[in-house]
């Protein structure tokens, strides 16, 4: 068809929809062969009436034309409109499909120019309700969308064709769950995003990538999270099946090498329809598979690269779905293949070892060495790792550091360390390079240092640093960490005046770097235990714990009734870590704390003085989801003397171990 890119295909009933509202004041035209303009069908502002629809039905026409320019607007209307299309049952299921995906496709073209916006990120949530809802409506719909699959392959086409196909895959498992299929939908329209920073050419490069052009692309999960920030549409298991959309069961994905259990179910229904849809894609580099060609490849990694029981799902749902499907609109002629897809996403190939230059000289560390990690810049709600954890050090040099830890990091995190170098200690700020899962749930990560800083800084949040391009440096950069990641860390000059809290930051800083500290620096920390800085206050119980004191413990138990809810959780915890039976009064009034993470944290202490007063608070909040039950495992474990970390597993095991032996602990 000559003179395609003036002209937009629209479905038959969303045609019909904008007419019995009188918003039908476009010009429509009907599809003609192949190597013809469309033929206009009704002038703008005649309006249509709803015989005219039944008689293109009849004469077996699905789709009209509009002119492109009109199309934006056409779509606008639909949007408002799509909830009572999808639920009417006058309109045909191959109807409801061309809908859904045409009104999908524009609020995923816009996500793709606004990723973080809140506006577009609701819109995306109530188009994937929508594609939730035209799928259990009718069993058919399902089949058409899977038959729509390879029509088009522009950028949003691809995500809104994921994102169905995950959710008509979730129903076929999961059922009529609608916050799993959510999440699916959500995962499916978003999973890609932070490939829209990566040029085409590294994308479509037919040569070996480089070692920066590989990282790069193992990147985008984490990109696509961290370009979602912290919006309350996207929930921590969406961000999950982001991050995991490249996993293989077997370990050998990005950007963790997690494996087995430790991959969400939705993150391998995500990764089984991404690949088929890459598969029937065009390229630049080789013809598009065909349906049943692209799924004999995904059969071909059962038990590798995907999840062998999801493919029987899988294959149930292809074959009963495939076949020539219905007519639908063609692909507009000029319009853009899918960039997002990368002929190496799915089978990298592994850099030569040479490509990584020669290794700076490396320590290795006795086992016993341990670090301590303050997190200074996350991916939101991207893993359950504290703000300040302990990890073990297995090698170090003069540019940064290997590490082992319980948690997941991801590539470009922002870590603070704090190093002993023998006479003092240091913190030194660091991105994370690299991570991957070792055996059971021991996390392998390289960190870069990028500059050393004063201790007043070491809790300090930062921005995360975007996607690092391997041509230019990138704009999104923290200031804070945008010098040279190769260079030794330096002590850099604060160029504006301290501020009265940075100066007493820097004094504590000063007294806990003290072998002995004297008798005036005692006091001056008791001193500043006062200040109006409630970060000071903080620190000062760091100093107070190392000096250790009659005095000083005193002053920390004064700390455990101060007006600052973090100050007072901090206090509780550490009198507990130092087993302050002076505290023991207090502690238990903090029990009754309106502050929830407070009274846990007293609960803990009093169970490192051998009371369980604070037990029935805390199985209360084990049953709890979030940050909560998160701190009520780790307390938990300091009650009954086991170690639950503070995480999804440590609260899991936590009830287990409850359920197993709560009366016990309960008995007098």
């Amino acid at each position: 068809m000559t003179g395609q890119t003036n002209y937009s295909p629209i479905a038959i009933a969303a045609a019909e929809a904008l007419a019995a509202d009188g918003a039908a004041d476009f010009a429509l035209y009907l599809p003609t062969p192949s190597d013809h303009r469309p033929v206009l069908y009704r002038e703008a502002g005649v309006g249509l009436s709803h015989p005219d629809f039944e008689q293109l039905r009849s004469s077996g026409i699905p789709f009209l034309y509009v002119l492109s320019t009109d199309m934006h607007r056409c779509e606008a209307l639909l949007e408002t409109k799509l909830t009572g299309l999808v639920h009417s049952s006058e309109v045909p299921p191959n109807e409801k499909a061309i809908l859904v995906h045409q009104v999908g496709t524009s609020v995923a073209r816009d996500l793709t120019r606004d990723p973080g916006s809140t506006e577009i990120l609701a819109r995306t949530s109530y188009v994937v309700d929508n594609i939730i809802g035209s799928v259990l409506s009718n069993p058919l719909v399902a089949e058409h969308v899977l038959q729509m699959a390879g029509h088009e392959r522009s950028t949003a086409s691809h995500m809104l064709v994921v994102s169905a196909l995950a959710v008509t895959l979730g129903a076929e498992i999961f059922g009529s769950d609608h916050e799993i299929l959510k999440a699916l939908g959500l995962a499916g329209m978003t999973h890609d995003i932070g490939k829209l920073g990566i040029s085409p050419e590294v994308l479509n490069k037919t040569t070996p990538l480089t070692l920066e052009e590989s990282q790069l692309i193992q990147q985008h999960p984490i990109e696509s999270v961290r370009l979602l920030g912290d919006d309350p549409h996207v929930t921590p298991v969406v961000r999950q099946m982001i991050l995991q959309h490249h996993e293989w069961v077997n370990g050998c994905g990005y950007p963790l090498g997690v494996s087995g259990d430790e991959l969400l179910p939705g993150s391998r229904i995500v990764a089984i329809v991404d690949s088929f849809h890459a598969m029937i894609g065009r390229r630049s580099h080789r013809r598009p598979l065909t349906p049943l060609e692209a799924n004999r490849a995904l059969n071909s990694q059962a038990g590798r690269q995907f999840d062998a029981d999801m493919l029987v799902h899988w294959n149930e749902l292809f074959d009963r779905c495939w076949s020539q499907g219905p007519a639908l609109p063609p692909m507009q002629a000029g319009s853009e293949m899918d960039e997002l897809s990368s002929r190496h996403e799915h089978c990298l190939t592994p850099p030569r070892r040479s490509v990584f230059g020669a290794r700076p000289k490396r320590l290795t560390c006795d086992a016993r060495a341990m670090i301590k990690c303050v997190y200074a810049g996350r991916l939101h709600d991207a893993t359950c790792a504290p703000d300040e954890f302990v990890a073990s050090v297995h090698n170090v040099s003069h540019t940064g550091l290997c590490m082992y830890s319980a948690y997941p990091m991801y590539r470009g995190e922002v870590i603070h360390v704090q190093i002993d170098k023998g006479t003092h200690k240091v913190w030194v700020r660091g991105t994370v390079a690299w991570c991957r899962q070792e055996e059971g749930n021991i996390y392998k990560a390289g960190l870069r240092f990028v500059q050393r800083i004063p201790d007043y800084k070491a809790r300090a949040p930062v921005n995360i640093q975007g996607m690092v391009r391997p041509d230019a440096a990138n704009p999104q950069a923290s200031p804070e960490v945008a010098q040279d990641s190769h260079e030794s860390p330096q002590t850099t000059e604060r160029d504006q005046a301290e501020t009265p809290s940075e100066s007493e930051l820097e004094t504590l800083a000063e007294i806990a770097a003290m072998r002995s500290p004297t008798l005036e620096a005692e006091r001056t920390v008791v001193k500043l235990s006062t200040s109006p800085d409630p970060e000071v206050r903080r620190k000062a119980i760091d100093v107070l714990a190392n000096i250790g004191t009659k005095a000083a413990r005193a002053a920390v138990v004064a700390l455990l009734e101060d007006h600052e809810p973090a100050v007072r959780e901090h206090a509780a915890a550490t009198a507990g870590m130092m087993e302050m039976l002076e505290a023991a009064y207090t502690l238990r009034q903090l029990l009754n704390d309106p502050v929830e993470a407070v009274a846990l944290r007293a609960a803990g202490a009093l169970g490192r003085l051998g009371e369980r007063t604070g037990l029935p608070l805390v199985m209360e909040a084990l049953q709890q989801k979030g940050a909560q039950a998160r701190l009520a495992a780790q307390v938990f474990g300091e009650i009954v003397g086991h170690r639950f970390p503070a995480n999804e597993r440590g609260v899991k095991a936590a009830r287990r171990y409850l359920a197993a032996k709560g009366p016990a602990l309960l008995a007098p």
